[in-house]
């Protein structure tokens, strides 16, 4: 399994999109993926639609950072962790406030 995957939407640390990923990942045996987009959640409604087409199993989460400062990374576990995931993320985001260097306990 492929736990931190950034696709270009973690601005200058992921360069392939959605497909390119998953299809790198098919060709190098993985079953699967976590894409974890650096605080951005944009990808993951694709990656979710076009990974069992794949064959890939995917898993959907958020590389947390401060700038170039690595947090966490959190996994949703189904769909109400990727809620929780989203909202914790728009709090910080959308308030203009830095993100606490230490993982809420996630539910989900």
């Amino acid at each position: 399994m492929l736990l931190n995957c950034h696709s270009y939407y973690s601005l200058r640390y992921g360069t392939l999109s959605v497909e390119e990923l998953l299809q790198a990942a098919v060709e190098r045996g993985h079953h699967t993926l976590a894409l974890t987009d650096i605080n951005n959640t944009s990808a993951g409604m694709d990656f979710l639609r076009m990974a069992p087409l794949k064959g890939i199993r995917p898993v959907v989460g958020v590389d947390f950072r401060n700038g170039v400062q690595q947090l966490y990374v959190a996994l949703a576990h189904n769909n109400a962790g990727w809620q929780e995931i989203n909202r914790h993320l728009s709090l910080h985001l959308h308030n203009d406030v830095q993100i606490e260097p230490l993982a809420p306990d996630f539910e989900q």
